[in-house]
């Protein structure tokens, strides 16, 4: 009988424990504000501006091959809150999304999370679709230190609720306006917490910009803002080490979208919308290089499925978890993405359907009121390459203001998306196209002609004018 009692204490506790309901994983989402794809160490740059990124790169998933499906501020976190395209969740640009539709804020704090988001709350809205517990206000953005010490209260905030948590940290570089550059806020300057600032005969200009002294020299602006952007996350990563956090918290970083340069940000091309996504899994196994293309609406279904979060219907985005365990999925050799309304709150409609090797652009603004205008274009590098009297580089400038319907490049021999190629590959076009349709049948298990008729939706949406921004 003894025996028996000893036994059974020693069983006892081990059956109670694996029994027990599993702890919920944490979630950390940080997001860098207009950074280019390349700008890390870890994906290609020399410079050496992002040490704590790099570390950061070697231990987690790597999805090189992420477009964001809106590559502007607002409709592109809503994009990313909703796992939806914009006009499926109403926000086409500068405002809030429909009220049907479920946010991931929403979703996780009624599952007991405590939530809070550091800067860019202001464009996630309505603010009650985006209900946070804690908000850091917006002017942390470019405060390496204070913006740690405001992500270490709400560490404490949730420890103290008993809580798993959600934190959206939102890191405000490297946008506009720059370490010793032109903008409206003088206090773009400081603080610099330590931040390395470049000088222009150190940097490369990227080869979609062109080598002129003055956009050398906003390059190495930005690359300071690069800098800073990267002393304010390891500053965030050795926070959460420290509160003993980093062993029970899926950690993901990506881009809002590129840099605010012409040709990238507000635009469809490469540099627009290409954001790797990094993702640093809890017990996952040695880290992975995944080339597939996948978009931000995926990431809302993949973080729940990896939390064990049953996702909300009508979301457009798709996990990609299986891909990180050695599965494979369909239609994972192109990406769409999106421009509707940008920041002045005119439409500048845009879709792009990219592959490894093509990207087919649609612009429907061509031929209407405005020549193309983005905040991208008021500082010192396109007033360099307008004033240039090359008539490479006027052929470039006219390439963005005044656009053409319909593009195609060969992505392979043309990455910086130079050479329209329409009115050489129309039947490449075609091939394509029947294709892109053959694929969504597939896909949706919907006849051709269905297709069709949604892809002319589809066009004809992309027509319409989007709302005016809200202040």
């Amino acid at each position: 009988m003894r025996l028996i009692v000893i036994t059974l204490a020693l069983i006892l506790p081990v059956v109670a424990r694996a029994t027990e309901p599993q702890k919920p994983l944490n979630l950390l989402v940080i997001t860098a504000d207009d950074m280019n794809a390349d700008s890390g160490g870890w994906n290609g740059s020399k410079l050496g501006a992002t040490p704590n990124l790099d570390a950061f790169a070697r231990t987690a998933h790597r999805f090189v091959n992420s477009h964001v499906s809106v590559p502007i501020c607002q409709p592109g976190r809503s994009a990313l809150m909703t796992g939806r395209v914009p006009h499926r969740n109403g926000a086409l640009g500068f405002n809030p999304i429909r009220r049907d539709v479920p946010t991931l804020v929403e979703i996780l704090r009624e599952r007991g999370y405590f939530t809070g988001a550091i800067a860019k709350a202001v464009h996630m809205a309505p603010a009650d679709k985006f209900p946070w517990h804690a908000i850091g206000e917006q002017s942390l953005g470019k405060q390496p230190t204070k913006f740690a010490e405001k992500f270490r209260e709400m560490l404490a905030a949730a420890a103290t609720e008993k809580k798993p948590f959600f934190i959206n940290a939102n890191l405000c570089d490297p946008h506009r306006p720059f370490i010793s550059g032109v903008g409206r806020k003088a206090q773009a300057d400081e603080p610099l917490d330590g931040v390395r600032v470049f000088k222009p005969d150190e940097v490369t200009v990227p080869a979609f910009l062109e080598d002129l002294p003055r956009v050398r020299e906003e390059i190495a602006q930005y690359s300071s803002n690069v800098s800073r952007f990267d002393v304010a996350f390891g500053l965030v990563m050795k926070e959460l080490t420290v509160a003993g956090r980093d062993a029970d918290t899926i950690v993901v970083f990506m881009s809002d979208h590129g840099m605010s340069f012409p040709f990238s940000k507000a635009t469809v091309y490469h540099n627009g919308t290409w954001s790797p996504v990094l993702i640093r899994v809890p017990g996952t196994t040695k880290p992975q290089t995944r080339t597939e293309f996948v978009s931000s609406v995926d990431v809302m279904p993949s973080l729940l499925e990896l939390l064990a979060v049953r996702p909300p219907a009508g979301m457009d985005g798709r996990s990609w978890v299986p891909l990180l365990k050695g599965q494979t999925q369909p239609d994972r050799d192109f990406v769409v993405t999106h421009v509707n309304t940008v920041s002045s709150g005119k439409s500048f409609a845009q879709r792009c359907i990219r592959t490894k090797d093509r990207a087919l652009m649609f612009h429907a603004w061509v031929g209407g009121p405005n020549q193309f205008r983005v905040e991208a274009m008021s500082g010192l590098s396109f007033a360099a390459m307008n004033a240039s009297t090359d008539a490479k580089i006027q052929a470039r400038v006219k390439q963005l203001v005044e656009g053409a319907p319909l593009m195609l490049f060969d992505t392979a021999a043309d990455p910086s998306e130079r050479t329209n190629l329409t009115d050489d590959e129309l039947e490449v076009i075609d091939g394509e196209w029947d294709q892109l349709i053959g694929s969504l049948q597939v896909r949706y298990g919907l006849k051709k002609q269905e297709v069709e008729r949604q892809l002319e939706e589809f066009i004809l949406n992309c027509r319409r004018p989007s709302p005016s921004p809200v202040s």
